[in-house]
């Protein structure tokens, strides 16, 4: 093997428990989105603030834990990314269209960023197969497809940010009119993104899990390779 093969157990360790509090947060959002739609006009007086929607207290408060959590997991999730791409050199890669490199630049490209990244990952997912056809050299890009709960993965995860764009946007502390529809984006948004999120918790562990077999594959037909060299 020209590279060599480094666990990222660890770092996917971290992004899942990144993952599953994401999730954890979002439960307390949902449900302030439902109190929002059900008693829009509850509100706190705060003194010489003046009253706010209760429901948009809770809200900020929450978001004060749930961007540093969601930044710090995402830097984890695109570490745990690139480290897994690169892991592909030692593990006798088929077809690479991307470099570990781009593994997380395509992230940062607008527009690009819609199909770039989920094609990075189903790079990363196809070529880690624990098992090495024999006749991997004629396989080409077009037989990389993604299993069902990867593409699901990343439609909510697209939706889930589209949807939290627009409810930033009407979000607004100085009015009180639209709290109600507000609430109702809550409510989707946090539904989105905790389906995005145990599906991107399963992602993980599948393409760790599948690396860590299809490295001990490549050591064993190694070890055939060598003894049949040795032995002709």
């Amino acid at each position: 093997m020209t590279e060599v093969y480094r666990s990222t157990n660890t770092w996917s360790l971290i992004t899942i428990a990144g993952l599953a509090f994401i999730s954890f947060l979002h439960v307390p959002l949902g449900l302030s989105g439902i109190g929002a739609m059900l008693m829009p006009d509850s509100v706190i007086d705060l003194g010489e603030e003046g009253p706010m929607s209760a429901w948009y207290l809770i809200y900020g408060l929450l978001t004060i834990v749930k961007v540093p959590v969601t930044i710090a997991t995402v830097v984890v999730f695109l570490i745990w990314l690139n480290l897994s791409h690169k892991n592909l050199l030692a593990l006798r890669p088929a077809f690479l269209r991307f470099s570990s490199g781009w593994a997380v630049g395509w992230w940062f490209i607008p527009f690009a960023n819609l199909v770039k990244p989920f094609q990075v990952v189903r790079e990363v997912w196809c070529e880690s197969d624990p098992e090495i056809p024999q006749d991997q050299m004629f396989l080409t890009e077009s037989l990389h497809s993604a299993p069902t709960f990867m593409a699901l993965w990343w439609g909510f995860w697209l939706a889930a940010n589209i949807v939290t764009n627009g409810v930033d946007k009407l979000f607004d502390l100085d009015r009180t009119d639209n709290v109600s529809v507000v609430g109702l984006g809550f409510v989707v948004a946090s539904a989105l993104t905790i389906i995005a999120a145990v599906l991107a918790i399963k992602v993980v562990r599948d393409i760790t899990s599948r690396q860590a077999a299809r490295f001990i594959s490549v050591q064993r037909l190694e070890r055939s390779e060598a003894f049949s060299a040795a032995n002709s």
